[in-house]
């Protein structure tokens, strides 16, 4: 029987790596020795009107170092590389992904769609789990986020594929589900409360990525 699902779309930190609280930027910015010269809360705010910059380019992150911290710009090409090893070292591969991937690449394409400073490539690179996916959309190398219309990318690739042939795979509720859902693909919520509850209905809600075959299997 050939699947009606045929490309899967996977998100990498949170559901590949499972989520962790140490995940959050400026707290691995705070554990690199930089501090803020504003308050909490407007630290925050500021993060959250360029996390877009940030994703979209290393010059973005760049400038958010800058802006944030005061450092001198021709120190911030070091600070993201620690940042990106730091972020790499935090993160353990959940136990039953190379076997769900294994089994789902057996019959379907597996991508790879990620918001990041670049660090998630070298993640799935070290846990040996690149391979897997025949396409990779990063934003820092495509320059285009989530939000900004990545998913999008992705189905222009497909052009003779129908948006429904997809399905979306990830933690947050915004990113990975409302957005994909909204341009017709399919979606399974890795749970993931921290990051906000799903204001749009996925098409299926798992605990871990070992259970994601099984919800494909049921979507098909």
């Amino acid at each position: 029987m050939v699947p009606t699902i045929k490309y899967c779309v996977f998100d990498v930190i949170g559901t590949i790596f499972p989520w962790k609280e140490s995940f959050r930027f400026i707290n691995l910015l705070s554990r690199l020795g930089l501090k803020s010269r504003l308050p909490s809360s407007e630290l925050r705010q500021l993060f959250s009107a360029e996390i877009e910059d940030i994703f979209r380019s290393r010059e973005g992150f760049q400038g958010f170092i800058v802006k944030a911290y005061g450092v001198e710009w021709r120190e911030t090409p070091e600070l993201i590389d620690r940042f990106d090893e730091l972020l790499t070292s935090e993160a353990e591969v959940h136990p039953k992904a190379d076997a769900t991937l294994k089994e789902l690449s057996k019959g379907r394409h597996l991508f790879v769609c990620s918001d990041t400073t670049g660090s998630t490539k070298g993640m799935l690179e070290k846990a040996g789990l690149r391979a897997y996916f025949q396409r990779e959309y990063y934003s820092n190398e495509m320059h285009i986020t989530k939000t900004g219309g990545l998913y999008s990318a992705i189905l222009a690739s497909y052009p003779s594929a129908r948006p429904e042939e997809f399905v979306s795979i990830g933690d947050s509720a915004r990113t990975d589900i409302a957005i994909p859902k909204g341009i017709g693909m399919k979606t399974i919520w890795i749970r993931n409360e921290a990051l906000g509850r799903c204001q749009v209905e996925p098409d299926a809600t798992v605990e871990n990525i070992g259970e994601v075959s099984r919800a494909i299997e049921i979507l098909d």
